[in-house]
C-alpha cells in the first residue's frame, strides 16, 4: 500500500478545472443539497426513472471475446442484464445452462464515452456488490481521447474507483488464505505500472468491508492535478501525489512524466460486472489444485445466480464556485480558433462574443436572435492542436 498522501478536500486550489463534455441537457442547474462542504454539484444520474438507463448518460460495450482478461460474460443492454428500476441502477449477471456453451453468463457494460469525460474533481457513486465467486464489479475510468503516445492498454492511463472479487468474499478462500483479507481495491495503472508480465504491480490501496454485499456503501474519489486520494464512506484508504510517484531528478524527461502520470486528461465512467477472467477466476483448480472447488474457471457454477450491483446514484462535483467562474475572450474574426490557453488549447468557434467555463467544460456563445436578452447556448467545442 503507497504512503499516504493527504490531499485538501474542500479546496478549490487543488482542482484548478473540471472539463465536462456533455449534452444540451446537462446544461440545467443541478440540486446541491447534499453537496459537500467546498464542492458544487457539476454532473449526476440518480437514476430516478424506471425503465432504460438514460441515453443522455449512458452507451453500452456489447459482446464478448473476453475482454483482454480471459472473462467468460457476453455484455448486452438487455433489460434482464441492465435496467433502472425503484430508484438504482440494476447491472444483473444471468446464467444461462441451456445455450451451447454452457454455462454462459450475461452482463452489462455501461459507459460515458462520448457523453461525459471529467478532468479532476470529486467522484461519488454509492452502491452494493455482488459477492458469488467468480463476480468481479467495477467502478472505474479510461481516457477519454487517449492524447499521449502509444496504442496499448493502459498507456492513457486507468482508473479504478472501486473494484470488488467475490472469491474473497468465500470461506473456502478465508481458509487458504488464513484469515479475511481486504476485499475493496483502489487502483492506478499506467505504462509503467500496470500488472502486466513486465511491469511492477499497479499503484492502489485496499481496504476491508465485510458488508460490501449487504448493504450501500460511497465509494468517493477526490482527483485533483496534484494527486488522487480514495475512500470509502468517508474513511480514507488510498491516497498518492503525482510528485510522489517521478523519478528524483531534475526535471526527468516529460516522456517519464506521461508514462508514470498520465492523469492530467478527460476520462469517462465505467460500470459493469464481469465473470471469472484472469482476476475473477483467480481462485481455480489451476492456482490452488487440491483446493478450489470452482474448476479451471474459478467459477461458482452451482452458485447462487443472478448476481446484481445496485446503483443509487453518480455525483460529480467541483469545488464551490467555479462553475461560476467564466472567462471569455473576443475573436478577431467572426469564426475562426480562439485560444483557452491551458483549458482546451485552440477551439474553433463560429461567432463572437464567447465565453467559456473550465469548471464545466462548457463553451457558450449568444444564441441566434436571443443575444440582446442575454441568452446563451452551449456549444460543444472542438480541441485542435497548434
Amino acid at each position: 500500500m503507497q504512503s499516504m498522501f493527504r490531499l485538501p478536500r474542500d479546496s478549490a486550489r487543488s482542482v484548478p478545472a473540471l472539463l465536462l463534455t456533455a449534452t444540451l441537457a446537462a446544461a440545467a442547474p443541478l440540486a446541491a443539497d447534499s453537496a459537500p462542504s467546498g464542492w458544487e454539484l457539476v454532473w449526476s444520474d440518480e437514476f430516478d426513472v424506471d425503465g432504460p438507463p438514460n441515453p443522455e448518460n449512458w452507451t453500452f460495450d456489447l459482446g464478448a471475446g473476453g475482454w483482454g482478461n480471459n472473462e467468460v460474460q457476453t455484455y448486452t443492454n438487455d433489460p434482464e442484464n441492465v435496467r433502472v428500476e425503484d430508484g438504482r441502477l440494476i447491472i444483473e449477471v444471468h446464467q444461462d445452462t441451456e445455450s451451447s456453451r454452457s454455462p454462459l453468463y450475461t452482463s452489462a457494460r455501461l459507459v460515458t464515452r462520448g457523453l461525459h469525460a471529467w478532468q479532476y474533481g470529486r467522484f461519488e457513486v454509492r452502491a452494493r456488490v455482488p459477492n458469488t465467486t467468480g463476480t468481479w464489479p467495477a467502478i472505474w475510468m479510461l481516457s477519454e481521447n487517449s492524447i499521449f503516445p502509444g496504442a496499448f492498454w493502459p498507456d492513457n492511463g486507468e482508473i479504478d474507483i472501486m473494484e470488488h472479487v467475490g472469491y474473497e468474499t468465500d470461506p473456502l478462500f478465508h481458509e487458504v488464505f488464513g484469515g479475511v483479507p481486504e476485499n475493496i481495491h483502489g487502483t492506478l495503472h499506467t505504462k509503467l505500472r500496470n500488472g502486466m508480465p513486465t511491469t511492477p504491480a499497479p499503484t492502489g490501496g485496499r481496504t476491508l468491508l465485510t458488508s460490501a454485499s449487504d448493504g450501500f456503501h460511497t465509494y468517493t474519489m477526490v482527483w485533483t492535478e496534484e494527486g488522487i486520494e480514495m475512500d470509502v464512506d468517508g474513511d480514507i484508504y488510498f491516497s498518492v501525489t503525482k510528485e510522489s510517484l517521478i523519478p528524483a531528478r531534475n526535471p526527468p524527461p516529460p516522456e517519464e512524466i506521461f508514462e508514470i502520470w498520465p492523469f492530467d486528461q478527460p476520462f469517462h465512467l465505467l460500470l459493469n460486472i464481469a465473470v471469472g477472467g484472469t482476476w475473477g477466476g483467480h481462485f481455480n483448480t489451476d492456482i490452488y489444485p487440491g483446493v478450489s472447488p470452482y474448476g479451471i474457471d474459478g467459477i461458482d457454477h452451482e452458485g447462487e445466480w443472478p448476481q446484481r450491483m445496485e446503483i443509487e446514484f453518480i455525483r460529480v462535483y467541483a469545488p464551490a464556485g467555479a462553475a461560476s467562474e467564466w472567462r471569455g475572450r473576443p475573436l478577431d474574426a467572426a469564426s475562426g480558433y480562439a485560444n483557452t490557453g491551458d483549458w482546451l488549447g485552440l477551439l474553433f468557434v463560429e461567432e463572437d462574443p464567447w465565453v467559456y467555463s473550465p469548471a464545466l467544460g462548457w463553451l457558450y456563445l449568444p444564441e441566434a436572435g436571443e443575444a440582446e436578452n442575454g441568452g446563451w447556448g452551449w456549444v460543444p467545442g472542438h480541441a485542435v492542436s497548434e
